[in-house]
C-alpha cells in the first residue's frame, strides 16, 4: 500500500520547514537592517554582551560633544573680544601720541587742539559701539548680564551727565590744581549711580567686583572645568585717587577731559601739566588693555589644548562604540548570500516533500 506523507506526517514536516524558513526570513530582515543602517541591531537588546558597555559609552560621548560645543562658543567670543580690545587699545595709543604732540606744538596754534577735541568726542562714540559688540548670543563685554547693552547710549557719551560733570571739573583748571582736577574726574568716572554711570546698571560696579562677573562656561567634567567667556568692560584692579581700576573707564574719563579742553592752549595755567598727565594715563590704559588681551590669548591657548585632548578621548570612545555597534559589512554581504541560498534550498525541499510517500522517508 502506498500512502502519501501528507496523510500522516506531512503536516509535521511542513511545519518544521516553515519554521526554518521564518528563521531565515528573520535573519534576512536583520541582515537587511545591518546592510542599510550599518549597525548590528535595531535595538540595544540585540547587542548581546556588549549592550552594557554601549549604554555606558553613549552618554559619555554626548557629554564630550557638549563640552566641545561650549569650548567652540567660548573660543569664538574670546576671539571677538580680543579684536575689540585691540581696537580700543589702538585708540588709547593714538591719544597718547596726540597728547605728546599737543605738549610740544600747542603755543598759539588752536587748530590742532580743536582737531584733538573733535577726535575725542567722536572716539567716545566709537568706543561705546565697540563695547556693545555682540557675538549673536549676547553683549560680549556685559559679563553675566550679557542680555544688557554694555553702554546703553554709546552715541551720546560726549554729552552724557558724566561728560558734563567732568567738563565742569576741568573748567576749574588752574596752575596748581591739576592733581585735584584728575582726582575729581576719577571720582566722577567711578560713580556707579544710574544718573552718572555710562555703563549698564549690572556692570556699574567696582573694577575688582566686575572682574568676578565674567560669564563662566562649563568646558569639562569637574567643577574646576570652566572658562571665562570674555571680559567685563568695567573690570580691572584696585582703584586709587587717579584710577577707577578699570583701564576702559580710565580711558573714557581721559577722553572726556580732552573733550572739555575747548579754548585752552599751552598758555592756559595748568594746561601743560594736564596734557602730560593725560599722556601718561593714556599710555597706562593702553598697557593694561594689552595685558587684558594677553590674558585672553592665554585662555584661548588653554582651551585649544583642552579641545585637542577631548577630541582624542572622544575619538577613542567612538571607536569603542563603533566596535560594539557597527556591523561588519563584509560579513553582512557573505551572510546575505548564504541566507539566500538556504532560503531557496528550503523552498525546493518543500516542493519535493509534497510528492513524497511514506516509503521515501523509510
Amino acid at each position: 500500500m502506498s500512502l502519501s506523507v501528507g496523510q500522516y506526517g506531512a503536516s509535521g514536516m511542513s511545519q518544521i520547514l516553515s519554521d526554518g524558513i521564518q528563521q531565515i526570513r528573520d535573519q534576512q530582515q536583520l541582515n537587511s537592517w545591518q546592510a542599510t543602517q550599518g549597525t548590528i541591531s535595531s535595538s540595544i537588546a540585540g547587542l548581546g554582551d556588549n549592550r552594557g558597555a554601549t549604554l555606558a559609552l553613549s552618554p559619555k560621548i554626548a557629554q564630550l560633544a557638549d563640552y566641545q560645543t561650549n569650548m567652540s562658543s567660548v573660543q569664538n567670543r574670546l576671539s571677538i573680544s580680543s579684536k575689540a580690545i585691540e581696537q580700543v587699545t589702538n585708540i588709547a595709543q593714538s591719544f597718547s601720541s596726540q597728547m605728546l604732540g599737543i605738549e610740544s606744538t600747542l603755543g598759539s596754534k588752536a587748530q590742532p587742539l580743536d582737531a584733538t577735541i573733535s577726535n575725542a568726542r567722536s572716539s567716545l562714540s566709537t568706543i561705546g559701539n565697540i563695547l556693545n559688540t555682540s557675538d549673536g548670543m549676547g553683549y560680549i563685554f556685559s559679563g553675566t548680564a550679557e542680555n544688557e547693552p554694555t553702554v546703553p547710549s554709546p552715541n551720546q557719551l560726549s554729552d552724557s551727565p558724566l561728560a558734563k560733570s567732568i567738563s565742569k571739573i576741568v573748567s576749574g583748571l588752574s596752575g596748581n590744581n591739576v592733581d585735584d582736577i584728575f582726582k575729581q574726574a576719577t571720582a566722577a568716572a567711578a560713580d556707579n549711580s544710574s544718573s552718572m554711570s555710562v555703563f549698564s546698571p549690572s556692570i556699574s560696579t567696582s573694577a575688582e567686583k566686575a572682574t568676578t562677573m565674567r560669564r563662566q562656561v562649563v568646558t569639562g567634567p569637574t567643577s574646576a572645568s570652566t572658562s571665562s567667556n570674555g571680559v567685563v568692560a568695567t573690570e580691572g584692579g584696585q582703584a586709587s585717587d587717579t584710577s577707577t581700576g578699570s583701564p576702559i573707564r580710565d580711558m573714557m574719563r581721559d577722553m572726556m577731559i580732552v573733550s572739555s579742553m575747548q579754548g585752552m592752549s599751552s598758555t592756559t595755567p595748568g594746561f601743560t601739566e594736564l596734557a602730560k598727565k593725560l599722556q601718561a594715563s593714556f599710555t597706562d590704559s593702553s598697557n593694561r588693555l594689552i595685558d587684558m588681551n594677553t590674558s585672553i590669548g592665554v585662555e584661548q591657548n588653554n582651551i585649544k589644548s583642552q579641545q585637542k585632548t577631548f577630541t582624542s578621548v572622544q575619538t577613542s570612545l567612538q571607536t569603542q562604540l563603533s566596535t560594539n555597534v557597527d556591523a561588519d559589512m563584509a560579513v553582512v554581504a557573505t551572510q546575505a548570500s548564504d541566507l539566500s541560498t538556504r532560503l531557496k534550498a528550503s523552498y525546493s525541499l518543500i516542493a519535493k516533500t509534497k510528492g513524497m510517500t511514506l516509503a521515501d522517508y523509510m
